[in-house]
């Protein structure tokens, strides 16, 4: 089921449709559906409510009027092409014509989640489609006991993968005692390398390790739960060999 595209609202594949089924014992309105909608936190999402031809030959020689309602608070998000809310992350979707009027929400919160219904009425009755939507947040991984052990002179490898995420993200950043090094030129031989496939995953690696490298690194990313490793450098031999951290 494709979502209808408006100006000024970007349409970002992070969201899924899981399922449609029928669900006449639910409610006393006729003809409901519900739809079973993931999104990740901080993008878009789009909620279908489609008004079939057959909802026409129900309410005959009647206009139609579709609403969307928060099930939270039963706050009327929008009636017609009309919003009655304040938040403009709110706004329906309807080219003129089309049976579609899907409800596209920006820039998800974990508040957004929720029960949200469409509401299509023709004076004789009402039919209701229902839209359960649940917020993700994508977690940092980094394998491992939360400790990391290196010799001095070896190789420190770091890798974080990044769970739970329905869009890539652009960057991964690695900060050691909440100092960003991604770009650590004043420090040298750090190298930060990334992937999306077949996992979003980062590695960072900083040559000849020294005392001055041990202490907290975390990994994090945008609208992403971060995760963090303690280093410890011990004095020892170089054995010229890196020590990789996988699940």
């Amino acid at each position: 089921m494709k979502a209808a595209k408006s100006a000024g609202v970007k349409e970002e594949p992070a969201f899924e449709i899981v399922d449609l089924y029928p669900l006449n014992h639910y409610t006393k309105v006729v003809n409901n559906s519900v739809s079973n909608i993931t999104g990740q936190i901080g993008s878009s999402v789009f909620l279908p409510c489609r008004t079939q031809h057959s909802l026409e030959r129900q309410f005959p020689r009647v206009d139609l009027q579709v609403s969307w309602v928060r099930r939270r608070d039963w706050h009327i998000l929008t009636s017609g092409l009309t919003s009655y809310t304040k938040e403009r992350r709110f706004s329906v979707h309807h080219p003129e014509g089309s049976t579609e009027w899907t409800l596209a929400v920006k820039y998800l919160t974990l508040d957004d989640a929720g029960t949200y219904e469409c509401q299509i009425s023709g004076g004789a009755g009402m039919v209701s489609q229902l839209s359960i939507l649940t917020v993700v947040v994508p977690q940092a991984v980094i394998p491992g006991n939360g400790e990391y052990h290196v010799d001095t002179g070896s190789t420190i490898s770091l890798t974080c993968f990044i769970e739970k995420s329905r869009v890539a993200p652009l960057y991964i950043f690695w900060y050691h005692n909440s100092r960003m090094i991604n770009y650590d030129q004043e420090r040298g031989g750090v190298v930060v390398h990334m992937e999306t496939e077949p996992r979003v995953m980062s590695r960072l690696t900083i040559a000849d390790a020294r005392p001055s490298d041990s202490g907290n690194y975390t990994c994090d990313a945008d609208n992403t739960e971060a995760a963090s490793i303690t280093v410890y450098i011990t004095q020892g031999q170089k054995y010229g060999h890196d020590f990789l951290a996988y699940m």
